[in-house]
């Protein structure tokens, strides 16, 4: 009897844990289904098992018995539906510590990017350079044209007021991103002159309210002027468009030589940025001749960041 117990106990696991795995393909996404299936399947085979294993161990022991015993039929069928609910105990609670793990495996996932996105938002702050390079600009506008120099003033103004007011921020809005971009291309504009055109778009004004990770946009347009060998008589043409719930920026292709490990980092750091704020995946179209990256506007005003 020891080992026909042995035996059966082992044919229920090895039945039930078939049937957990079958009902967990079937029914993914529905934890109804998945749950009268699974028990209903699992009792049910318990207890059909015990009835084809039953005969031929008393047969074995010599035990003479009769399916019109009641009470024995009954010893049967309640031995059966224990050892049955024993394993789905056993079982749910190697599910219930799954999901726990992997629960918190996900959690920490969460934190660490969060980290390395933080990290990243760091990394996209106004470098150095960038400055002297603009107060370079500044001296010569002054001396050559004192109005455009005062232009350019104003939007390096304007440009270093919303890069300190972002400075601290996952995420701004679209209206924002775009006026911190807008003063970096006026800047630009007004260094290459007509070498460089830019435009940008917008179809649905109830967009800009919407948040964007902060850093963006200007980044995009920065890489393009960056990488790009432009000239009056072949400008670096940069456009900005909303359509629907996305953003693109794009701009037309004349790349220099040096610079693409440079370009793929940046579009690494604005993917992992565009991930943690909104779960969403930046889509970059390179035909040869123009370049885009687009990403999601986030309109979920509840998500957390």
């Amino acid at each position: 009897m020891t080992l026909k117990s042995v035996f059966y106990i082992f044919t229920v696991t090895f039945s039930l844990s078939a049937i957990l795995e079958f009902c967990a393909v079937k029914f993914p996404n529905d934890i109804i289904k998945f749950r009268i299936w699974r028990y209903g399947t699992s009792f049910c085979t318990s207890i059909i098992l015990q009835m084809l294993l039953w005969p031929f161990f008393a047969y074995m022991a010599n035990i003479v018995w009769s399916f019109y015993d009641i009470e024995l039929i009954m010893t049967f069928l309640m031995e059966a539906f224990f050892i049955a609910f024993l394993v789905l105990l056993l079982q749910d609670f190697a599910i219930l510590r799954l999901a726990k793990t992997q629960t918190e495996l996900e959690n920490s996932k969460l934190q660490l990017r969060t980290a390395e996105a933080e990290n990243l938002l760091l990394k996209q702050q106004i470098h150095p350079h960038f400055l002297f390079n603009s107060l370079n600009t500044l001296k010569a506008l002054y001396k050559k044209d004192l109005a455009l120099g005062e232009h350019y003033l104003i939007q390096l103004a304007g440009f270093l007021r919303a890069a300190v007011t972002l400075n601290d921020s996952m995420v701004t809005t679209l209206r924002e991103e775009l006026d911190f971009c807008q003063n970096y291309l006026e800047m630009q504009k007004i260094r290459f002159g007509e070498a460089l055109e830019w435009n940008i778009k917008i179809n649905d004004p109830n967009m800009l309210k919407f948040s964007v990770p902060t850093f963006s946009l200007q980044p995009l347009a920065e890489n393009a002027i960056k990488h790009n060998r432009f000239t009056k008589q072949q400008p670096l043409k940069i456009k900005i468009e909303q359509k629907e719930q996305y953003i693109s920026v794009s701009n037309t292709m004349n790349l220099k030589e040096s610079g693409e490990t440079s370009l793929k980092s940046g579009l690494a750091n604005l993917a992992e940025r565009c991930f943690i704020c909104s779960g969403n995946e930046i889509i970059i179209n390179n035909d040869g001749v123009t370049f885009s990256v687009s990403f999601k506007i986030n309109t979920d005003e509840n998500h957390n960041y």
